[in-house]
C-alpha cells in the first residue's frame, strides 16, 4: 500500500503539473536574427577641402550584415563591407567592420548609428543612416542613405554621402 505522505505528495506534484499545462502561455523568443547583403555607392567625400566622386577611380563596397532583433524599433546590426576602387592598372580592396544600432521610426523607416573600423587603412569613425524597407513581393529590400565620418591614421577628416541598397532575410 502507498502510504499517504506519499499519496499526498504525487497528488500535489500531479496537480501542480496540469496547473502549469493550463496555465502556460505560448512563448516567443525575445531576438530574432536575420540579415542583409546588397551593394554600397559612395557618391561623394569632402576632406582636407577638395571633393572626390568615387567614379575616378571607381569605388563600390558590398556589404553584407548579420542583425539581431530585440522588437521592431530596435536592432544591432554588424555588417562587413569589402571595397574594391578600380584605379586603372589595378585594384584596391579594403575591408570595413561597421558595427551598430538600428531604431525603427515608423513605416518601414529606420535610423542608425554606427561604428566604422578600416582595416588595414587605420581609419575609424561614424556612420548616421536612414533606411527605408519596401517589399519587392515577398522579398524585403532597402534603400539606404549613409553619411560616413572618418578620421586618424594621419590622413585627414573626411565627410562622405553613400547609398546603400539590399535584400533583407
Amino acid at each position: 500500500m502507498i502510504s499517504s505522505t506519499k499519496l499526498l505528495v504525487k497528488s500535489l506534484l500531479l496537480s501542480l503539473i496540469v496547473l502549469l499545462a493550463v496555465n502556460t502561455q505560448e512563448t516567443q523568443a525575445q531576438n530574432t536574427v536575420g540579415g542583409h547583403f546588397g551593394f554600397v555607392q559612395p557618391i561623394v567625400t569632402l576632406a582636407d577641402g577638395e571633393i572626390n566622386d568615387h567614379f575616378d577611380p571607381y569605388t563600390i563596397g558590398f556589404p553584407i550584415g548579420l542583425t539581431v532583433r530585440k522588437n521592431e524599433k530596435f536592432a544591432f546590426d554588424a555588417e562587413f563591407v569589402p571595397f574594391i576602387s578600380a584605379n586603372g592598372n589595378s585594384d584596391d580592396i579594403s575591408f570595413l567592420v561597421h558595427p551598430g544600432f538600428l531604431w525603427g521610426i515608423g513605416d518601414k523607416l529606420t535610423f542608425g548609428a554606427r561604428a566604422a573600423y578600416e582595416i588595414g587603412g587605420g581609419r575609424y569613425g561614424v556612420t548616421p543612416l536612414l533606411n527605408k524597407g519596401f517589399s519587392f513581393g515577398d522579398t524585403p529590400v532597402f534603400a539606404e542613405f549613409v553619411l560616413p565620418v572618418r578620421w586618424g591614421s594621419g590622413g585627414p577628416f573626411a565627410l562622405s554621402a553613400a547609398l546603400h541598397f539590399g535584400v533583407g532575410f
